[in-house]
């Protein structure tokens, strides 16, 4: 399996089984790709970019993702208060199946999008992986 897979994956239910972020997110708030029809509130996986850096035994990985929390209002508090599970569960989620060796929360965005008038919160996050 793919090491994309294997840490998504992992990120994924960590998220799911977060019961702050579920309470507002809603049960079904989490997703790998942008959910159609469905408003807001909700967390998706934007972008996840992996570059190797192998060791001189051990192969191993660079994760890069972007998630955007969207909240429900205009104002940022939602999406901040998802923006904060969000980084909680990924600096502490058990990874199955990869070895992660490193993780860093870069940075938080925020912004009122445009075009629905609704909050957005996008978290960089940075992982070192290896696999099991």
């Amino acid at each position: 399996m793919h090491p994309i897979s294997m840490l998504q994956g992992a990120l994924v239910t960590a998220l799911k089984a977060d019961a702050a972020l579920m309470a507002i997110a809603g049960a079904d708030g989490v997703f790998d790709a942008a959910p159609q029809g469905r408003p807001a509130p909700y967390v998706v996986i934007a972008r996840h970019d992996v570059v190797q850096r192998d060791g001189d035994e051990t192969p191993g990985q660079e994760h890069r993702l972007l998630l955007h929390c969207w909240g429900d209002q205009p104002s940022r508090k939602r999406a901040l208060d998802m923006a904060e599970r969000v980084v909680a569960v990924a600096l502490g989620f058990p990874s199955a199946g990869i070895m992660v060796t490193h993780r860093e929360h870069v940075r938080t965005e925020t912004v009122i999008d445009k075009d629905t008038g609704l909050a957005r919160a996008a978290v960089g996050l940075r992982f070192l992986s290896e696999g099991a």
